[in-house]
């Protein structure tokens, strides 16, 4: 399959959201949310973001303290850290400032249990304005609500959906490798059975491919396919 980003709905909403913090207009706070259940495509959305605007992009973890996630951004910005926080919080502000590189946070969930590592990430935007992303799960959004001073510096949000069959249909034409193309009755198939997770999806969609490529078949149809399944266990051939 090919290493490239499909360019689907949620993708192209997270763009867009970006672009719109990147032109806000003056008093428009420019923090994003970028939020939704595992597999919809969230991270494969931030790294295709942070790549292309050089932004520093940090996992929070669930051991983390503001210390160790400062740590964690001060290594991506080429320093090995182990400073106090307050240089390493200064540290960053001027690298984000002086270079305007956005910043992501993923598994941004684990800041909600942290009152400083919250308020720690809302100073680095308070003293930058340079854009801040964070990405979370499903609940992330009603959780974020009760931290008002947070809440309120958050001008874009995006809620990543369950890919439909239109989403399918791109990242078959995006993704799979010698133009091999695929019967929109079997791609319905394998969005229902990922229940539009793009996880999912790409398993599903590589395993169509090696069918493709085993049989010598440049269309592949529901008929090809049969009822073996896109995940667990499955035959290698159909073909005779």
């Amino acid at each position: 399959m090919k290493a490239v980003i499909a360019p689907v709905k949620n993708v192209l909403t997270a763009q867009d959201a970006f672009d719109n913090l990147c032109t806000r207009g003056i008093g428009v706070p420019g923090l994003g949310l970028y939020h939704g259940p595992s597999g919809f495509g969230k991270t494969t959305a931030t790294t295709y973001l942070f790549n292309q605007v050089n932004g520093i992009y940090v996992r929070a973890m669930a051991t983390d303290s503001a210390s160790t996630l400062m740590n964690r951004i001060v290594g991506e910005l080429g320093s090995s850290g182990m400073w106090r926080i307050n240089k390493m919080v200064d540290f960053t502000i001027e690298q984000m400032s002086m270079y305007e590189r956005p910043l992501f946070i993923d598994e941004a969930d684990y800041l909600m249990s942290d009152v400083r590592m919250l308020e720690t990430v809302r100073d680095l935007y308070d003293n930058t304005e340079v854009p801040v992303i964070l990405i979370g799960m499903d609940q992330i959004a009603r959780r974020i609500s009760t931290r008002k001073q947070f809440f309120n510096r958050i001008s874009e949000w995006v809620e990543f959906r369950p890919a439909d069959l239109d989403d399918v249909m791109v990242m078959a034409d995006s993704l799979l490798d010698n133009d091999i193309k695929v019967e929109p009755e079997l791609l319905d198939e394998l969005r229902k059975a990922s229940s539009g997770e793009a996880r999912r999806i790409v398993i599903g969609l590589n395993q169509i491919e090696r069918l493709a490529k085993m049989n010598e078949l440049d269309y592949v149809t529901a008929e090809h396919w049969g009822a073996q399944p896109f995940h667990g266990v499955r035959r290698p051939s159909l073909v005779g």
